[in-house]
């Protein structure tokens, strides 16, 4: 999943393209922040049991849900969650332009396309888009504070 700002406004986004040029290392950082933040999320969901759009996810086939109920793990709602492997590998890396987050591991990788055919987990919803935005600002606007700063 790529993260990228972008706005309809022609001064924001000249704004910031006049900010990645002159300060390319805090927008970097303010990326990969907002891109941790957005990890954060789907996790957190995740582990509720909820879609991007938060909806519940559909339940574990009986089959399914007998192999976890053996295994000693919860099956009362879907959390893609059997070994925590998959959702604890998923990692992100930016740069001045956009932050991406993906599963670093090859098996994690194809694990989680084949939950998110079934369980849309690893998207952003449409009330997830502002709380996201606001970190970027947040974290770019507090870098920027302190590069001011550092510059006197």
């Amino acid at each position: 999943m790529k993260i990228t700002v972008e706005d309809n406004s022609l001064q924001v986004a000249k704004n910031f393209e006049r900010q990645v040029r002159e300060q390319p290392q805090i927008v970097k950082t303010a990326l990969g922040r907002t891109a941790e933040f957005l990890m954060f999320l789907i996790k957190q969901r995740t582990a509720k049991g909820q879609s991007a759009d938060g909806n519940a996810f559909p339940k574990y086939t009986a089959e399914y849900a007998f192999l976890r109920k053996k295994a000693g793990r919860q099956t009362t709602f879907p959390d893609l969650n059997f070994s925590g492997q998959m959702l604890s590998n998923i990692t992100q890396k930016s740069n001045p332009s956009y932050a991406i987050i993906y599963f670093a591991n090859k098996f994690q990788n194809t694990k989680a396309l084949g939950n998110q055919t079934k369980r849309k987990f690893f998207a952003i919803g449409q009330g997830e888009q502002q709380p996201i935005m606001n970190v970027f600002m947040k974290e770019y606007n507090k870098l920027s504070k302190i590069w001011a700063n550092e510059k006197i």
